[in-house]
């Protein structure tokens, strides 16, 4: 890449006109679901790369406030995600934009799939196939790690943090329990921590 491209790509993207802002948008998130394979995790983390690294349009925080957002919220998370990062780029027509490119490519290749998967189900069980399903699974899995290292230092500050975080873990992994109801339980314990830290500061100032 060289520095003209570099400078384009990284150009304040309210200096751009909507209209090709939107266009932008739309095109990326196609690029980004018709390539990224692994659903909504793989593709926060391509679009991470996509809007905070190349472009800088969004800031780290911007995708924790993102990934906040979207899993509170019902819906898929890729979409939802599209849709955040559409409004905050290009308001209601960008999120409208995102949104139309994150679904595109996947409601093209599942009218494919249904249309002829009688005909192809010898070649999806074949070996190589099967071995090229496993090592996407495993680069997925490897992508959302690397996301979850480089935003741990901004998404977990404090010892609260890591109590949240290590609680839900355990709660998954040891007792099964549903993300939905540790979201709830984590979004009480956050609401608990800011009543009793503000009341400490009041205490102070008398």
């Amino acid at each position: 890449m060289n520095e003209t491209d570099a400078a384009a790509e990284t150009v304040d993207y309210r200096t751009i006109p909507l209209w090709k802002r939107n266009w932008i948008l739309c095109w990326s998130f196609l690029k980004i679901t018709a390539l990224v394979i692994g659903g909504g995790y793989a593709i926060i983390a391509a679009a991470q790369e996509e809007f905070v690294r190349r472009r800088r349009w969004l800031s780290e925080d911007d995708v924790i406030e993102m990934i906040t957002i979207t899993q509170t919220v019902p819906g898929i998370l890729a979409c939802n995600s599209a849709v955040y990062i559409g409004w905050r780029l290009g308001g209601y027509g960008g999120a409208f934009s995102a949104l139309v490119g994150s679904i595109v490519p996947s409601l093209v290749v599942i009218m494919l799939i249904a249309a002829g998967v009688q005909r192809i189900q010898n070649v999806i069980d074949s070996a190589p196939v099967q071995g090229a399903f496993k090592g996407i699974i495993g680069c997925i899995v490897g992508m959302v790690i690397v996301t979850a290292v480089k935003m741990r230092k901004k998404a977990v500050r404090d010892w609260f943090g890591w109590c949240v975080g290590i609680g839900c873990l355990i709660g998954m992994v040891v007792f099964g329990l549903s993300p939905a109801l540790l979201i709830v339980a984590a979004v009480a314990a956050g609401l608990l921590m800011e009543s009793v830290r503000r009341v400490k500061q009041r205490r102070k100032i008398q």
